[in-house]
């Protein structure tokens, strides 16, 4: 069982201080007491007991959390359990490493949450809002009689707001529906002799507890501002995540960036896009109406992957398009193999651009609970943090899918609104963001009310009126349990990881780096990667395969040991290691690869299309928005290059599109969709007509009244937005 520590920065009243052991059985009672009450369903569970750890000096913490003292090397035994920090009140004011506690607690592991103890006599003290509590000793010095006050205290921390209000209600409160859904309870099946089976697969809490609005105690996303355990679980994630305001979606990231662009963007505004960007995030652009720039984009042929924007190409773009006056950057932060961005310097080019920062953080919502996702400037006097949204500095907004690395169910998301926003909207004075605080302005002031208010309304168009409560409660157990064991779970999972690589290469007789793709092998030239900031997120395995025929037969190989991977390409294979990863899967994949070994290596040709990079270079030719909107003809694959589409394709996976309204076709776009159905089939486009699965395939384009109106429209003209 894995136990959790407690990490007490605590002066000794002696040389041998007796209260340790009462301190630590006392909180282990309390936090058992809690975990039955917040976590448990019906029987009796033995929940792990709260190691403490007492520390003489903040001088001594990083060498208790760090193995050798070093964020590098990965964290030590009692560092990779920590769930809880305990500080006396004469240490809060002190420094680790040329940094206030409070900022070094911020920097390396924000999400675990402080307690301030305090003593008699002591001068007051004044702590953080966020993250932060105040409690007298003697609450831990005599903890049986304070025990109310130390359950209460991990409520306010860990409990799941509306899980336990949906529990509750389902075990005590709920009665005879006369609501929806129409299966009521799950009795429309558990009555029926055709599909009681079903009932019984699920379980009968599963549909006791899909509900609907009409159950106004629990809360309704359409209504967020209400007081209910609802929006009381979402200002708890606010917190888990360090945003200034945080929201449940139940229909994945792609509603998440829809509506956030669409309250973002208006018609006509100029958004700089990562060309390799999520369909739904092309989506959103055309629904807005805003006027896309693509950034250039880099093409892998050898590894058939996309690697990341350099930080050159960022700022020249954002510099370039300075007179049309963009309003949004938009990057995926870490890419599907797993480039992060250095989001602190991407922010900083942004703001003195007057643009925001937008990252799609959808395969790393995680970031924010692991030291190792820090990075130090070569001086030592500045430190930041990967995860996009964070109270340092990092992109503006960022929306992540829950359910793709944590403990959600599939469709489940969340948008985090930065601190920083919220700065800029109603503290900042810089005149390139004067247009912000004009577009959310109240009274004359720009305005973080008004901008909540606008993306409900955006949200309330992209929402079901009907979500499913399951996917609520997820979401809402998916923060609390990262802010209780998620630094555990995290590093676990590194060190499963390093082992598998490492036994692997052996295994192979090649270097990790010929098996396994780095940052460099990804991001393939142009820059140095590493210097500027970039960093290879080691959860996302990117296993190399010598040639196509290699990798095909790796793929069956993984079939027929019954191993399903991520995504894969001409020469490599992309495995996921989530939350619910377990030791057990590293031992089946690394067997696989053992029997297998003669087919990992590293590509030495390139497999790839070399028209990929010429496919993707043109910039859109009318505004996707009025393309995707006419009429149209459907014309033969062949038949459209020269044509503008009026539709998306999109191959899937990675779901980038290769067609996008607005777009002139190019006889490299075209044999890319043509490859792609060659390679599996013409179902892996997504947006292709065809009759019967089989060619003649067809896409959409403008006719040709269509495009000759539309061409008379200059598209710059859309793009210069007025203040």
């Amino acid at each position: 069982m894995r136990s959790l520590t407690v990490l007490w920065l605590h002066k000794p009243f002696g040389d041998d201080d007796s209260s340790i052991p009462l301190v630590e059985h006392g909180l282990s009672d309390a936090f058992r007491d809690f975990c039955h009450d917040a976590f448990n369903v019906r029987m009796p569970m033995e929940y792990p007991p709260l190691k403490l750890v007492a520390i003489s000096g903040p001088e001594q913490l990083p060498h208790v959390l760090f193995v050798g003292g070093d964020p590098a090397q990965g964290l030590g035994e009692a560092g990779g359990g920590t769930c809880l920090f305990l500080v006396d009140d004469n240490f809060f004011g002190d420094r680790v490493w040329n940094l206030s506690l409070k900022d070094w607690l911020k920097a390396y592991i924000p999400a675990i949450p402080r307690v301030v103890v305090t003593y008699p006599g002591h001068a007051p003290v004044v702590v953080p809002q966020r993250r932060w509590a105040k409690k007298p000793i003697e609450v831990f010095l005599d903890p049986e009689r304070h025990r109310e006050r130390l359950v209460h205290l991990f409520k306010a921390f860990w409990k799941p707001r509306f899980w336990n209000a949906l529990r509750q209600y389902v075990q005590v409160k709920a009665g005879t529906n006369w609501h929806t859904p129409g299966h009521n309870g799950g009795n429309a099946f558990a009555s029926s002799p055709f599909l009681r089976g079903f009932h019984e697969a699920f379980g009968s809490t599963i549909f006791r507890s899909d509900l609907s609005v009409s159950v106004e105690s629990l809360g309704d996303l359409s209504s967020p501002e209400a007081h209910t355990p609802l929006s009381e679980a979402q200002r708890m994630s606010s917190e888990i995540f360090g945003s200034a305001l945080s929201r449940y979606v139940t229909n994945g990231t792609s509603t998440s960036n829809k509506a956030m662009l669409m309250t973002l963007l208006k018609p006509g505004e100029l958004v700089i896009v990562d060309r390799n960007c999520h369909k739904s995030v092309h989506h959103a652009i055309v629904t807005s109406g805003a006027v896309p720039h693509y950034l250039p984009s880099r093409w892998n042929a050898r590894l058939g992957v996309w690697g990341p924007v350099s930080l050159a190409d960022i700022e020249r773009e954002l510099s370039a398009q300075a007179s049309h006056r963009p309003r949004l950057l938009i990057l995926t932060t870490c890419t599907y193999e797993g480039v992060l961005y250095p989001v602190w310097e991407i922010s900083r080019l942004a703001e003195r651009a007057g643009v925001l920062f937008y990252a799609d953080e959808a395969w790393a919502g995680y970031l924010g609970f692991h030291p190792l996702y820090t990075r130090r400037d070569r001086d030592g006097a500045r430190t930041m943090r990967y995860n996009a949204v964070n109270e340092t500095s990092g992109a503006h907004f960022s929306v992540q899918s829950t359910h793709k690395t944590m403990a959600a169910f599939s469709q489940a998301s969340m948008i985090h609104v930065s601190l920083r926003f919220k700065a800029l909207l109603e503290e900042d004075s810089s005149p390139q963001f004067r247009w912000l605080r004009k577009r959310f302005a109240l009274n004359s002031h720009g305005s973080f009310e008004k901008f909540s208010h606008d993306l409900h309304e955006f949200l309330r168009y992209w929402h079901s009126t009907s979500p499913h409560y399951p996917f609520l409660a997820t979401l809402d157990i998916a923060g609390v349990q990262m802010r209780l064991e998620g630094m555990k779970l995290i590093d676990e999972r590194l060190k499963w990881i390093a082992q598998f690589r490492a036994r692997v290469a052996a295994e192979c007789a090649l270097d990790e780096r010929d098996c396994f793709a780095e940052l460099e092998d990804i991001a393939a030239g142009g820059a140095d990667w590493a210097a500027e900031g970039y960093f290879k997120d080691p959860m996302k395995i990117v296993l190399m395969l010598k040639t196509p025929a290699a990798a095909g037969a790796f793929k069956k190989a993984l079939l027929k040991s019954h191993i399903q991977w991520e995504k894969s390409t001409a020469t490599t294979v992309l495995f996921l290691v989530t939350a619910g990863t377990v030791e057990e899967h590293f031992e089946d994949l690394y067997r696989v690869c053992r029997l297998n070994r003669e087919l990992i290596g590293r590509p030495q040709t390139d497999f790839g299309l070399g028209t990929v990079a010429e496919a993707v270079s043109g910039q859109p030719v009318v505004l996707p928005h009025d393309a995707a909107l006419c009429d149209g003809e459907l014309v033969d694959l062949d038949g459209s290059i020269g044509r503008i589409a009026s539709q998306f394709l999109v191959p899937y996976p990675p779901g980038i599109p290769v067609f996008v309204p607005g777009l002139q076709i190019s006889a490299s776009m075209v044999d890319l969709i043509k490859a792609a159905i060659a390679a599996e089939g013409p179902g892996a486009v997504h947006g292709l007509f065809c009759r019967g699965g089989h060619s003649p395939y067809y896409v959409e384009v403008l006719n040709r009244d269509e495009e000759k109106r539309l061409r008379e429209r200059k598209i710059e003209e859309h793009g210069q937005c007025q203040e």
